[in-house]
């Protein structure tokens, strides 16, 4: 069974914002953290790398890059010109996918036109899609995610999941959107990358990053004893703490769910949820 290897980072970061752009700080801590990142990538060597928004850091272009050979790197975001662009990696090649939905916090809600959901998925879904060992993932940008994945859950076939990286001060809002989701839609997958930040020098991401999708229930059972953390959702995998952590795990979308069957396949397998390093930011 050709599992899908994720790797997603909930980055312990500084932000601040002028009246048209937000920005991440330039920090020491930031740099060592980013270095932490690529000696856990290169240990896992994942088909699927996510950095939360807000968090790409343009010296490390050359390193996405090289890193994407096979893998596709979400490398989190940037403002230019006064919206927030996603950067993603695949294949060597960047693609710059500017934001569609802003919620009234973000600067970039005053130079952005309203895009609704018929129009996002008409016109602005194909470039949030890509495949990955043959499956298909759409990349969303925080309130992307909000305002259109109901919709694309239900509504693109042969789906394996979403990825949503977030710079987000009240994750529960977007638990609560996927709960709704996968109540509807139990095979697919929700990565949810939120990061840990400060801003203009106040607490603001909460962190809580968490993947949602189909999970059998004796592999729920085992990584409870593990310690892995989850919610009561059946769909529940794994909820991130409000540090910088990092989870791991790999994944299929098409599998038995009955342990007695000559088909089963455990899923998803080989969780794990760690530190990436203690930060003192605040």
């Amino acid at each position: 069974m050709n599992y899908l290897k994720v790797l997603g980072f909930q980055l312990d970061v500084i932000l601040d914002c002028n009246s048209k752009d937000e920005y991440l700080v330039d920090t020491k801590e930031l740099r060592e953290e980013m270095e932490d990142v690529k000696e856990i990538v290169s240990s896992k060597n994942p088909d699927v790398v996510i950095l939360p928004e807000m968090c790409y850091v343009s010296e490390f272009a050359s390193y996405y890059e090289e890193l994407s050979n096979g893998k596709l790197v979400v490398a989190g975001s940037i403002y230019k010109d006064g919206v927030n662009v996603t950067k993603v990696f695949q294949d060597g090649k960047l693609y710059n996918i500017p934001k569609c939905n802003a919620s009234g916090a973000e600067p970039m809600i005053r130079n952005i036109d309203r895009c609704n959901t018929s129009e996002f998925l008409k016109h602005k879904l194909d470039e949030h899609t890509f495949f990955v060992g043959g499956k298909k993932i759409v990349v969303l940008n925080c309130m992307e995610y909000y305002q259109n994945a109901h919709y694309i859950a239900r509504s693109i076939p042969d789906l394996f999941g979403i990825i949503s990286i977030c710079s987000n001060n009240n994750p529960k809002v977007f638990m609560d959107e996927s709960r709704v989701i996968h109540n509807h839609v139990e095979n697919i997958y929700t990565f949810m990358i939120n990061c840990v930040s400060m801003y203009q020098g106040k607490p603001y991401g909460k962190g809580q990053s968490y993947v949602y999708g189909p999970i059998q229930g004796h592999e729920k059972e085992w990584l409870l004893k593990e310690g892995i953390v989850m919610d009561e959702h059946v769909s529940s995998i794994l909820k991130l703490g409000s540090e910088a952590e990092y989870f791991y795990g790999e994944f299929v979308n098409d599998f038995s769910r009955f342990g007695r069957s000559d088909e089963y396949l455990n899923n998803p397998r080989n969780v794990e949820v760690g530190i990436i390093r203690k930060r003192v930011l605040k």
